[in-house]
């Protein structure tokens, strides 16, 4: 009896085991700043030109990115600069946030005064 309570917890603690390094694979995700260079709305795509992710080991370059949800798409057109936020699922990079920076953003947060505690 003994035996078969040790065994039956040997199974629950892989089977977590294994959950959870897979759930820390699914889970990985990355930021970057680019600049949108193609918008495929029908295909829920889009192209743009990276410098390099904060999160995942990716040096900067040009790729396309599926998209979701589509709606990110809205409004977008080629040379806007965006901030996103990218998710590997297997060997696809989905764009699951994204904005536009403006110039005028980004001198506004590079001098508003942090408060500190």
């Amino acid at each position: 009896m003994k035996y078969t309570h040790q065994k039956t917890i040997f199974k629950l603690v892989a089977s977590a085991i294994l959950t959870l390094s897979s759930c820390a694979a699914l889970a990985q995700s990355a930021t970057a700043d680019g600049e949108i260079r193609k918008v495929d709305t029908q295909a829920s795509r889009v192209v743009i030109k990276h410098g390099e992710w904060t999160g995942m080991r990716m040096g900067a370059m040009t790729m396309a990115f599926k998209v979701r949800p589509t709606s990110l798409l809205e409004g977008l057109k080629v040379s806007d600069k965006v901030h996103f936020v990218v998710e590997q699922e297997g060997n696809d990079f989905i764009v699951t946030a994204m904005e536009t920076v403006t110039q005028e953003a980004s001198l506004t947060a590079a001098t508003t005064p942090v408060k500190g505690n």
